[in-house]
């Protein structure tokens, strides 16, 4: 499958990560997993504190996996310097 196409001249991207995601039984074990335990803790504690440790937990997970892609951009960057002896802007 060339996705390369679809980053730049659709809107269907979100539908084919969608698809992509729920074809890796990992991924549907560890999202259903998720929501089975983030339904037991909301109802053992007020709604609004859960939404607000849920709205912190997701803004770290996001950070974190930004800083992880910027980190291998980076070091894509120093391989392809070292292999062609040229920089490369990312």
């Amino acid at each position: 499958m060339n996705t390369l196409p679809s980053l730049f001249l659709n809107d269907t991207i979100d539908d084919e990560i969608e698809a992509f995601c729920a074809s890796d039984p990992e991924y549907h074990k560890a999202k259903q997993g998720f929501y089975e335990i983030a339904d037991q803790i909301e109802k053992l504690t007020d709604p609004s504190l859960y939404d607000a440790f849920e709205k912190s937990l997701w803004d770290y997970l996001y950070r974190t996996a930004d800083l992880y892609y910027l980190y291998g951009l980076g070091l894509r960057q120093e391989v392809l310097q070292a292999i062609g002896g040229q920089s490369l802007p990312l």
